[in-house]
């Protein structure tokens, strides 16, 4: 080595030698870099001119890609060209040109008689969560699933079992979760939850915090918030092997479908229809994203004499089985739906002892308030009294009575757009409002109500496609995006805006309600720069379990942990502008397990988002 480093005399030289170990340790540090589950929730396109070399990523033993939603949907553009010609032998399957009707779909998704065309393929993630979560095995032993006997809690500063608190004061501990064997479970991304309930008839409810310390242990945050003996509830509600699972049949695209029918004078044909171009059945898609400005498609009709044009209405399919899964993944899928909450709750004899001294802090009147503070979801935003009244922790808010709500919205119009549960905000307003003139029920049509001599307005609208509707044929719902919806609104007038996507739209990969959401982000951005008069909220998603328990990874609230953290993201720069309408803690701490929720909870999402809007005496310019 003395020898040779006496070769090295010109300074060109020792640069080369330099130049060449910087490269090595540059190229040494990239690749002792790894992914975190909860690192990144980017949606950066990779170009394809970069996929074959920058893109491909090594982790134990498998090439990863990360894609964009428009790269992942323009590798089935072949599909969806105007030249594209449904032939038999293009077709996975010899039935799919004589599948003609919806009852034959019907027939041939129950008995599992169709081919998925994977919207992902191996080894393909558009979120760094789905990498992490597919990088383990599929579940093979039911033991080593976390078991809740063997599982424990601890509360720090617990004596005996027992904590002392007082009023404000909070509750701190840990989860350790152990498998059957007795092992601890050494990685995270359980899906656990927290909630506090009075023990007593006339229950006090709320939410708590969990971290995920991603080394199969859990911190718990918790607050006591009334006096008495207070019941800490901790549940294991998915396993990170379930999770796994729900990724997966989200990357092949297996979903609960809808079905399209084209009609053309007296000739008809169904086909499937849904939020992405790997539509089954068919070899050639018909493009309808044109219509809403987001993603949606159907199977080409195979008759020469229909075509994408003739589409004219929607109706729902009905549930397909599990795709692609071992046998216990199967059975964890079928099971775990059907179990209460409490029955996944980790078993302790910890006594939580609120005192009857402390108090909660002084609350500001919401109107006065940041809406900023409805985002923070590590500490409760309220809780429920025994009357099922919502204790808000964030802001005073005046009573709910029909002459101050009348007051606040004087002269103002109320657009709301999403599905049956943003319904049911709409009842809730109609109701206090006295709102009058609908000539039919709302889902899943448009409607529109007036209290004239208040001059208030209140419409309401279905989201974009794909809907849930009926099981019979529901005509073409020729509404405009949400997108588009909202930047239609004109600059002067005072309006306020609520939008709620969820359950119809997660059902499919999360990139596509994600991209829902953040074209309603960028709308929201130019509308407020125009009228500074309209106030904008998003209703959020809700814990729900007992519905699509068929099979619940293609429903349900599986995957709303991640959705909630894409929502975060989505509307970070706008959290001055809009109120969140948290029904994931409300709804956890009344441990609901139905897509629709008590009517309890759409009264006081209103009584708070009008709380922003006015105080005791009425409307507040912010």
């Amino acid at each position: 080595m003395l020898k040779s480093s006496v070769c090295i005399k010109t300074r060109i030289q020792w640069l080369a030698v330099i130049s060449f170990f910087l490269v090595f340790l540059v190229f040494f540090s990239l690749n002792q870099t790894s992914g975190t589950l909860w690192a990144s929730l980017n949606n950066k396109a990779v170009s394809y001119n970069d996929r074959e070399t920058s893109s491909i990523k090594v982790t134990t033993g498998t090439q990863w890609r990360q894609v964009s939603l428009a790269d992942a949907i323009k590798s089935f553009s072949d599909q969806t060209m105007d030249a594209c010609n449904n032939t038999c032998d293009r077709s996975d399957n010899s039935s799919d040109c004589s599948t003609f009707t919806k009852e034959d779909w019907s027939t041939r998704l129950t008995a599992e008689d169709f081919i998925v065309r994977p919207f992902l393929k191996d080894g393909m993630y558009i979120y760094e969560f789905e990498k992490e979560y597919l990088s383990y095995p599929p579940l093979e032993d039911m033991k080593q699933l976390p078991d809740l006997n063997l599982s424990t809690i601890t509360v720090f500063g617990s004596i005996n079992d027992t904590v002392h608190c007082d009023i404000g004061d909070v509750i701190r501990g840990r989860v350790d979760l152990v498998d059957s064997y007795g092992h601890s479970r050494h990685r995270g991304g359980d899906e656990v939850r927290m909630w506090l309930v009075s023990k007593s008839k006339k229950q006090f409810r709320t939410s708590g915090h969990v971290t995920d310390l991603n080394n199969g242990s859990y911190l718990i945050t918790g607050h006591c918030l009334w006096p008495g003996n207070i019941q800490i509830n901790v549940a294991v509600v998915y396993p990170r092997e379930y999770i796994r699972t729900v990724i997966h049949q989200a990357q092949l695209s297996a979903s609960r479908f809808i079905y399209g029918n084209f009609i053309r004078n007296t000739t008809q044909e169904a086909t499937i229809c849904w939020s992405l171009p790997n539509i089954i059945g068919r070899s050639c898609v018909c493009n309808l994203t044109y219509l809403t400005g987001q993603p949606f498609y159907c199977g080409q009709p195979v008759d020469a004499r229909l075509t994408c044009k003739d589409w004219a209405a929607t109706s729902a399919a009905p549930l397909i089985q599990p795709i692609n899964v071992t046998m216990q993944e199967r059975n964890l899928i079928l099971k775990i739906p059907t179990r209460h909450i409490l029955e996944r709750a980790v078993p302790h004899s910890i006594q939580v002892l609120a005192k009857e001294r402390g108090q909660l802090p002084k609350l500001k009147s919401c109107s006065q308030t940041s809406l900023k503070v409805t985002w923070n979801l590590t500490t409760p935003g309220g809780f429920w009294d025994p009357n099922m009244n919502w204790m808000s922790l964030h802001c005073e808010r005046p009573g709910m009575s029909s002459p101050w709500a009348m007051s606040c919205l004087k002269n103002t119009t109320i657009l709301i757009i999403g599905d049956s549960n943003a319904v049911r905000l709409f009842r809730a307003l109609s109701q206090i409002t006295h709102c009058t003139g609908l000539s039919s029920s709302l889902w899943p049509k448009a409607g529109t109500c007036r209290n004239k001599d208040a001059n208030i307005i209140l419409s309401f609208t279905p989201h974009e496609l794909p809907l849930y509707q009926h099981s019979s044929w529901t005509p073409k719902l020729n509404y405009k995006g949400v997108a588009e919806q909202i930047s239609a609104t004109p600059s002067v007038g005072k309006y306020i805006i609520i939008v709620h996507y969820y359950l119809h739209a997660t059902p499919s990969h999360l990139s596509v309600v994600h991209s829902r959401i953040k074209s309603l982000a960028e709308a929201i951005r130019h509308l407020a720069r125009r009228n500074p008069d309209v106030l904008f909220a998003f209703r959020g998603p809700h814990v729900t379990s007992f519905d699509w328990d068929i099979n619940h990874t293609i429903g349900g609230d599986s995957l709303g942990t991640l959705y909630l953290q894409l929502i975060q993201e989505t509307f970070q720069d706008l959290r001055d502008k809009i109120v969140y309408l948290d029904g994931w803690g409300m709804t956890i701490a009344l441990e609901n397990a139905e897509f629709h929720p008590t009517d309890r909870v759409p009264q006081e999402m209103i009584r708070t988002l009008l709380s922003f809007r006015c105080n005791e005496t009425g409307y507040v310019p912010r």
